[in-house]
């Protein structure tokens, strides 16, 4: 029995370096730099955010907090974390980041190489002890086939609740 696990041991032992090896391969793909294409494909991504909602919120903060792409086999998934403006009221608020999001998308939508779009709000939310933070107020989706299918001109701010996939909003938009 005492052959039999030494014997287990050193059979196994084959393994260990061709795991490290692999493992050594993977992690060097996982640290290559960013690809030139995707920075020129981020820093388009930054020319129409900006051209469409402007450089900075109303708050005073950069308009674009990140900007987040990855290849899919033939195109690319897109995230746009903004900051939000603030409006007069918390509906006025969600409106201009319905209306932003629509005049983001609309030239978004004529690229044949965006697969999915995403868009994340950012807006300062007060918690319980009264500090105000930061947060993530509001996100959804749109992929390429529902794109396609809407007229831009035609869409109004307030169905895009309907129409995105994955839409979530922060409960202080509702108060």
């Amino acid at each position: 029995m005492a052959e039999m696990q030494k014997r287990n041991i050193r059979g196994s032992g084959g393994w260990l370096p061709a795991l490290m090896i692999f493992l050594l391969m993977v992690s060097g793909w996982m640290l290559k730099p960013e690809s030139q294409e995707a920075k020129n494909l981020k820093n388009d991504l930054q020319t129409v955010v900006i051209a469409q909602t402007g450089e900075k919120s109303n708050l005073n903060k950069k308009r674009i907090d990140d900007i987040l792409v990855s290849r899919t086999f033939e195109n690319w998934d897109v995230e746009l974390v903004l900051n939000a403006d603030k409006g007069f009221t918390i509906m006025s608020t969600k409106q201009m980041m319905w209306q932003q999001a629509i005049a983001i998308l609309t030239p978004l939508s004529d690229s044949p190489q965006l697969n999915n779009i995403s868009i994340s709000w950012i807006y300062p939310v007060a918690d319980g002890q009264n500090s105000v933070k930061d947060e993530q107020v509001m996100s959804f989706r749109l992929d390429k086939e529902t794109r396609d299918q809407l007229i831009w001109a035609n869409v109004e701010p307030v169905i895009l609740p309907d129409i995105t996939l994955d839409y979530k909003e922060h409960p202080v938009l509702n108060e």
